[in-house]
């Protein structure tokens, strides 16, 4: 065994070179040359309490990390060796969340926003509970099929390096430690001979517990893999314990640790500086959660009695987006724990939420805006015995009110990237559009009378390509009723779209959208012009007095088509007139140009109008 970790060290020592150079972090613009890895759970991406994908601001971090992949074990489903998705239907459902616009899940979603963002993205690989998977699946003989399946999965899915969160693995526990080492080791091999990762080496980092002052030193295993790995990361978050000589504590100690709360970050991280690991490759914890402690506890340094009971830090129970909405953080003292730099919420009497009645808080502590900004001044520092390279947080999810601002991701951006870092609004660094579907249209309506219709646009993918569709078809019919879209009309061209419960089609899909329209009504086509003569006009005088008479004017269309608006030219008209009814004329010497009035203009084919006449003297 001893002669095996030998052979290990030193091949640390030969990845440590390599790795010179590579602990920047990423390329997020940032003014402090920190990170901020965020993890994001994909088994909570269609949990409507948190944050979904498609609001994550990339910008304010610069890792982010997909939670999660696990190792095979052969009793969890899959064979030692083999990966376990642990992300949920984040890893295969393309036709939900938004990626499906391009036909991407939401795992290949969110890589594909975090590259738009310039940042690097991770795969988390294991986590709390894993250790039977580990062990199954880092033997040497299951060891290098493993790594390849690991390794394949990463380019697969563009992945710029691993978290690998192999957790619990304790100080005497040397066959868990060697195999974790190895893997590191081979991992990092297998990667960089990848050409994916020729250009830009793969990034590994792991995130480590914390120290107890009282019980806890920096192993050689732990100072092999801070040397083997880009980040070495803290958990430092949930803190606590009962009995053992501990008292009541905060959710996630900056400093202060004692002998009766032995753990803080600044002490953890000083153990491994004092062991020569560099400030710069130590990452900080932080939980967007906060921990529980029940009555008759008030406040953190208070004696504790042994009953793990009273003391609650579930993540998901005590997310930060629950407390805000089950009132936990309307009500109660708040209060700040000046030796920890943390702060914590007090309950007299107790506070039970009405959709908690079986949980009662005597005081919560938890991750905030304020400790954060602690946080980051504190890794900022430049000051003896400060500072750190960054910080990681457990999870980006919990950091929203509404599901789409994140004031947590807000908060530790400013603290720790950049001052300046704010809330980009809903829909923060988009990706492209997605490229159009190539499909065809077709109107068919059964159902015609004429002056509109009731019918079906089929619209099918003829393409390769599946997606949510949109399609674009000339119209000039006016919509009464449109059903299985949405839609704009204007200019001429009806835009058409899914809706949001059947938006995708795949290659040789269609779908029909229902609709009623009526046409625009066609204008009256005049007649054609009637053939010369064949308006006639004769003069009927109806009374004579010598001096004058009266007459009317007998007006014949002896044509076959119907005369608009006619005019007749009645000949030998003598006198002078003095009066004209239903009709108007001019006089051209004893010409007269007759024309009907308005309201009875036209004549018909064969018809007479008698309605004109007038009187006149000599």
């Amino acid at each position: 065994m001893q002669t095996r970790l030998k052979k290990i060290a030193a091949l640390t020592l030969l990845a440590a070179g390599a790795m010179a150079g590579s602990l920047a972090p990423a390329g997020a613009a940032n003014l402090t040359g920190k990170w901020v890895g965020g993890y994001y759970a994909g088994y909570f991406w269609d949990n409507a309490l948190y944050q979904a994908p498609e609001h994550v601001d990339m910008t304010h971090m610069t890792h982010f990390v997909f939670a999660r992949i696990g190792p095979g074990s052969g009793s969890n489903g899959k064979p030692a060796g083999e990966i376990v998705l642990g992300g949920g239907n984040a890893h295969t459902d393309r036709d939900r969340g938004p990626g499906a616009a391009y036909d991407w899940t939401v795992e290949e979603f969110l890589v594909k926003r975090a590259h738009q963002a310039k940042i690097k993205a991770l795969i988390m690989l294991g986590g709390e509970g894993d250790n039977a998977g580990f062990l199954a699946s880092t033997t040497d003989a299951i060891r290098p099929a493993f790594v390849k399946n690991l390794v394949d999965y990463m380019v697969a899915k563009d992945y710029d390096g691993i978290d690998v969160d192999w957790e619990g693995i304790g100080d005497q526990a040397l066959v868990e430690q060697e195999r974790l080492e190895k893997l590191i080791l081979d991992l990092r091999k297998e990667a960089n001979s990848r050409e994916r990762y020729q250009a830009n080496p793969v990034i590994i980092t792991f995130p480590g517990g914390n120290k107890n002052i009282n019980t806890d030193t920096v192993t050689g295993h732990d100072l092999r893999v801070a040397a083997m790995v880009d980040q070495y990361n803290i958990m430092s978050y949930g803190v606590g314990w009962f009995g053992q000589g501990w008292h009541s504590n905060t959710f996630s100690p900056l400093t202060g640790a004692t002998g009766h709360r032995p753990v803080s970050i600044a002490s953890t991280i000083q153990m491994f500086v004092d062991k020569g690991v560099p400030r710069e490759k130590m990452g900080l914890g932080l939980g967007f959660y906060g921990e529980s402690y029940a009555p008759p506890f008030t406040g953190p340094d208070q004696d504790t009695d042994g009953d793990l009971s009273k003391w609650s830090v579930t993540d998901f129970k005590w997310s930060w987006t629950l407390l805000n909405k089950l009132g936990y953080l309307d009500r109660g003292i708040y209060a700040w724990d000046a030796p920890t730099r943390t702060s914590y919420r007090v309950y007299p009497g107790g506070y039970t939420p009405a959709d908690r009645p079986d949980t009662t808080s005597g005081y919560i502590s938890y991750e905030e805006p304020a400790t954060i900004a602690a946080k980051g001044a504190w890794a900022n520092s430049t000051r003896e015995g400060e500072g750190a390279g960054g910080a990681v947080i457990w999870l980006v999810n919990y950091g929203t009110l509404d599901g789409v601002d994140n004031p947590l991701l807000t908060a530790t951006a400013q603290a720790f990237l950049d001052p300046g870092a704010t809330q980009a609004g809903p829909y923060p660094n988009p990706l492209p559009p997605p490229a159009p579907l190539d499909l065809t249209t077709t109107l068919d309506t059964p159902n015609d009378w004429g002056s509109g219709y009731c019918g079906a646009i089929t619209v099918k993918n003829v393409g390769e390509r599946a997606g949510w569709w949109k399609a674009e078809i000339p119209f000039k019919d006016s919509i009464t009723s449109l059903w299985n879209a949405s839609y704009t009309l204007a200019d001429g061209k009806l835009t058409l779209e899914g809706p949001a419960y059947d938006r995708k089609l795949h290659p040789g899909e269609s779908t029909q959208v229902g609709l009623c329209a009526t046409r625009p009504a066609k204008p009256a086509e005049p007649p054609p012009p009637p053939p010369a003569g064949a308006l006639q006009a004769k003069l009927i005088v109806t009374g004579d007095w010598g001096s004058g008479y009266c007459a009317r004017i007998a007006v014949t269309n002896t044509s076959t088509v119907k005369v608009l608006s006619w005019k007749v030219d009645v000949p030998n008209v003598a006198g002078t007139l003095s009066g004209m009814w239903n009709g108007s004329y001019t006089m051209n010497g004893t010409t007269m140009h007759l024309s009907p009035p308005d309201w009875n203009k036209d004549l018909a084919p064969g018809a007479t109008n008698e309605d004109a006449g007038f009187c006149a003297s000599r």
